[in-house]
């Protein structure tokens, strides 16, 4: 007779894994840059894995035992790249408002805020707004993503540090296309036009049959509130 067969070890988790929301100190940041082909491979694999786990089982179910099992991957494979889920989640974050404000900025670029007309600016806005959705659909776990930086505090700097980026573009531009706008109100507005249509692509995101009717409406505010800018004296 064979001798019985000695149970594997459990897997350890990460001492933050369980928790549904993050300590203010866990650890954000990945370890070390994939620079190798084959680590690039394994880097980018966890990421999507992640992300399509995330739709499927949400936040507080995913955990990195769930993710290598999916990926086939080893912990300290994972673990060489991420010290735990947050991270993961942080640099899913990053690559989406990345995503994001590089369609804001090619906007700008082309054009998008160099209206005169409400029907221009609803119409411009409207090219953005739907550009904007499918980035955020297209991307890897894209509604979970929104959802999990605006509630875990440890993760709201990536969305912060995005509107604050897309705001100084925003700005430089308004200030040429509105230049008797006083700095300050401009600020404001250019602040509260992108929350409103950062929280418009949520709300369309996690309720797609509503979607069309939420882009049109939120643009409809923004092109309003631009041409009442306009019109100011």
């Amino acid at each position: 007779m064979s001798g019985s067969r000695q149970k594997p070890a459990p897997i350890k988790q990460s001492k933050t894994e369980g928790q549904s929301v993050a300590p203010e100190s866990v650890e954000l940041e990945t370890k070390v840059s994939p620079s190798q082909s084959r680590a690039r491979n394994t880097f980018e694999t966890i990421l999507s894995i992640a992300g399509a786990l995330l739709s499927e089982v949400g936040f507080e179910r995913l955990s990195t035992n769930m993710i290598c099992k999916r990926a086939g991957l080893t912990p300290p494979a994972l673990y060489r790249y991420f010290p735990n889920k947050y991270a993961i989640l942080h640099e899913l974050g990053r690559r989406l408002m990345e995503a994001q404000d590089e369609a804001v900025f090619a906007w700008i670029h082309d054009g998008g805020l160099n209206t005169q007309t409400f029907e221009e600016t609803l119409e411009s806005t409207l090219r953005l707004q739907k550009e904007v959705n499918e980035v955020t659909r297209a991307f890897p776990g894209g509604a979970w993503v929104l959802r999990v930086m605006r509630v875990i505090p440890a993760l709201k700097e990536v969305r912060l540090e995005s509107r604050e980026l897309v705001a100084k573009e925003v700005l430089d531009a308004l200030r040429e296309t509105l230049p008797d706008i006083a700095e300050d109100r401009l600020v404001t507005a250019t602040r509260l036009t992108i929350e409103l249509m950062f929280s418009a692509t949520e709300m369309a995101i996690e309720a797609p049959e509503q979607e069309d009717n939420i882009t049109q409406e939120v643009c409809f505010l923004v092109a309003s509130y631009h041409d009442r800018l306009r019109q100011s004296p």
